[in-house]
């Protein structure tokens, strides 16, 4: 359960932090604006993504595992 809140917290972070220089940058034309859209929104947006979708899809954690068992 820890780690589904870490996930959510990530994607949460991410998404308004993409949201707040966003506003900034498409309003003002603030190149701190895009700085933080793209420096810091997008790759928590990214990891906190990538957590859910890893055990979503089923691969296998170690090389020989099988996702069926």
């Amino acid at each position: 359960m820890a780690a589904v809140m870490f996930r959510l917290l990530l994607l949460a972070a991410g998404l308004a932090t993409a949201e707040i220089g966003l506003g900034s940058a498409l309003v003002d034309g603030s190149a701190a604006g895009w700085a933080l859209t793209l420096l810091a929104g997008l790759p928590l947006i990214v990891a906190g993504s990538a957590g859910f979708m890893v055990p979503l899809l089923g691969w296998p954690r170690q090389k020989g595992d099988s996702p069926d068992a």
